[in-house]
């Protein structure tokens, strides 16, 4: 069966779908409350997979939920039409694959919120149609998700992430709204969301989404290594993103693969290159606030105030640099300082004063020569950490493994 948006076409292929249903009774707290429902066993829906098929070739995802759970060692979904369910396997890797169902809104909107981040969700369309689905493929820099609400919604996250956000429709539409501004995402076209960037969703009902979540950290940390130095501002994406042809089609490729590899459960020797992969197909695809740097172009002017504390800062980040301070070399008052390093930056002025003391110590760390007895210690006080315990912390966050592993290699 082929669908159509007008635009990129949709194949569907399923495979024969074979499920004994039996009856089972489900105790709740009180033995008096057990309730019989229909439970799936044993045989389970046959591999159902969505081609995206482009002018410039064709991708194939399984659609969530229909995937082999025998080979996944994933055990079959109870179908239960009031209450929440989660399943969960164990890898050999660092990865998790969770899958969660609720037709109640409340639980839903509560389970969906533990993968992403906590918002709203008003239900405009039928609510005895709402049948949440969630599969996510979790790593430590990036989750893969298959999601389908079943009726119209507007989703309102109440907090900015703290991810990269691509939506990616396989079947259905869904609109992305910012401020006064409008996108809409369909098959062959993804929204790319920005964490510093409030936004609301609204989903048809017959939306079915891929969501690739990436975590801020590994998309500057990946920057940063091309660049040479830690990017001074929050990397903010072209919403709008085009997968049919050329380098968007080789990302979607590059998260294809990802996601078949953490489904097999494949080995963190295979893992951590496609995670690469997908983090550097996605900047160098997409335009971003640092597409023309990565071409060789000088860093932007600043206006002349930020620029004298930015150069404060860079010249000795180990020092105590407090607001008050800061505000009196820019030659303003501190809550300007904080609206200047929004704007322009987007993060606070000690956000940044942690960022390039993290990238000073990550660059003596990798310095650092065999038996010349520096420490982790002495590194994090050299650069102004005066917690070893939490330097180590931020240190793996940013860069993905802790700072006795650097000094080491």
């Amino acid at each position: 069966m082929m669908i159509s948006h007008g635009r990129a076409p949709l194949v569907f292929i399923r495979r024969g779908v074979d499920r004994d249903e039996r009856r089972s009774v489900l105790r709740g707290p009180d033995p008096r409350s057990a309730r019989e429902v229909p439970t799936a066993v044993a045989r389970v829906p046959g591999p159902c997979h969505i081609r995206l098929t482009t002018s410039g070739g064709e991708v194939t995802f399984p659609v969530s939920g229909s995937a082999e759970r025998s080979r996944q060692r994933i055990s079959p979904l109870t179908l239960v039409p009031d209450g929440p369910v989660r399943t969960a396997n164990e890898r050999p890797t660092a990865c998790r694959v969770e899958q969660v169902r609720s037709r109640d809104r409340d639980q839903a909107r509560d389970l969906v919120a533990t993968y992403f981040t906590p918002h709203g969700l008003d239900v405009l369309g039928s609510p005895a149609n709402l049948d949440v689905h969630l599969r996510t493929r979790r790593t430590s820099s990036i989750t893969l998700g298959d999601l389908h609400y079943g009726t119209e919604v507007i989703i309102r996250p109440t907090r900015v992430p703290t991810y990269y956000k691509i939506n990616i429709p396989v079947r259905g539409c869904s609109v992305s709204v910012f401020g006064a501004d409008e996108v809409e995402s369909y098959p062959g076209q993804a929204a790319v969301l920005t964490p510093i960037e409030s936004f609301t969703m609204r989903w048809r009902g017959d939306c079915d989404v891929m969501t690739v979540s990436i975590s801020t950290e590994v998309v500057e940390r990946t920057l940063e290594a091309v660049l040479g130095y830690p990017p001074e501002e929050a990397v903010r994406f072209a919403v709008r993103f085009d997968l049919r042809t050329g380098a968007g089609l080789r990302w979607l490729r590059s998260v294809a693969m990802l996601r078949d590899a953490l489904d097999e459960g494949a080995p963190d020797l295979v893992v951590r290159p496609l995670e690469d992969l997908v983090v550097g197909q996605l900047l160098t695809a997409q335009p971003h606030s640092f597409t023309a740097r990565l071409s060789g172009a000088p860093r932007p002017a600043r206006p002349r105030t930020l620029a004298r504390v930015l150069r404060r800062i860079e010249a000795d980040p180990a020092a105590s640099h407090t607001l008050s301070d800061l505000a009196r070399t820019a030659g303003t008052s501190v809550r300007s300082l904080q609206a200047a390093f929004a704007d322009h930056l987007g993060m606070s002025p000690s956000a940044y004063v942690r960022r390039v003391r993290l990238a000073r110590a990550h660059q003596e760390l990798l310095a650092a020569e065999p038996g010349d007895g520096r420490s982790v210690a002495d590194v994090a006080y050299q650069w102004g950490f005066g917690h070893v315990p939490r330097f180590a912390a931020a240190y793996r966050e940013r860069y993905g493994v802790p700072p006795s592993q650097t000094l080491r290699s």
